[in-house]
């Protein structure tokens, strides 16, 4: 697993004992501007959902056939969200050129790495980095801006992940440490790992994260599932500045 991806599976392991619901930060120059516009035309970069198995060994790989299936899962529920609550204009990535698409790659890479940070500041212990979480204003460049110009973009919307699936073996571990606990007082339970994902909306010409938002599922949610995903996916964009406002004008 490369640097920045690893970054993002260690800020999900940090959310262990983190409650379900989606966690949001919004850019602190957008919740000043509430009357703001928000991006109407949105690139959605296709999820990148890592998939491991654990086994009984307690031994992590990462498994690609289930990475991609989580990742096209995810693909599907974000575009069939933006479909259906018409909060933006979804572009598929297919129509940038070769050169927007390495351009677009990089600065995914840079996304983990700035989502993962906020995130940890988000959670951090120490007051320093907590005022850091709340003055929001974190940001990857104004790089993407001749791409948002070029193909007439507003922003971009990145969304990652990490699940942990226990092997046969392991799970039948669990089961027997459950039942020896339960009959003898001792016993050892092989833990499970929650399953974490994020969703961001980068502004393509400034760089500024407008918003950003996390869950942890439990470990019985498979992000395989195309019910759990299409649910993350809704969960997460409930505190999207643009649900907010449709929700409220629906009341």
């Amino acid at each position: 697993m490369s640097s920045p991806r690893l970054l993002i599976a260690l800020a999900g392991a940090l959310l262990v004992a983190a409650c379900a619901s989606p966690q949001a930060s919004i850019n602190k120059n957008l919740s000043k501007q509430p009357d703001r516009p928000l991006p109407h035309r949105m690139l959605l970069v296709r999820p990148d959902i890592r998939v491991h198995e654990i086994s009984t060994g307690g031994i992590v790989e990462q498994v690609d056939e289930w990475s991609n299936q989580a990742s096209d899962e995810a693909a599907k529920s974000l575009e069939a969200l933006a479909q259906s609550s018409h909060m933006f204009e979804p572009v598929a990535p297919s129509k940038l050129s070769d050169a927007e698409r390495a351009t677009l790659e990089k600065y995914s890479a840079l996304y983990i790495l700035v989502a993962g940070s906020a995130n940890l500041a988000r959670r951090s212990p120490y007051a320093a980095w907590q005022q850091r979480a709340a003055d929001f204003d974190y940001t990857l460049g104004p790089g993407l801006a001749q791409v948002a110009n070029d193909e007439k973009l507003d922003a971009v919307v990145f969304v990652v992940g990490t699940d942990h699936i226990s092997s046969a073996g392991r799970k039948a571990a669990m089961v027997v440490g459950v039942i020896s606990t339960a009959l003898l007082g001792v016993g050892y339970i092989p833990t499970s790992v929650p399953a974490f994902v994020t969703a961001g909306v980068v502004d393509m010409r400034t760089g500024d994260v407008l918003w950003y938002s996390t869950q942890t599922r439990s470990a019985s949610d498979d992000l395989r599932d195309p019910a759990v995903m299409r649910s993350v996916i809704d969960d997460l964009f409930k505190t999207y500045p643009g649900a907010v406002k449709l929700s409220d004008a629906k009341k």
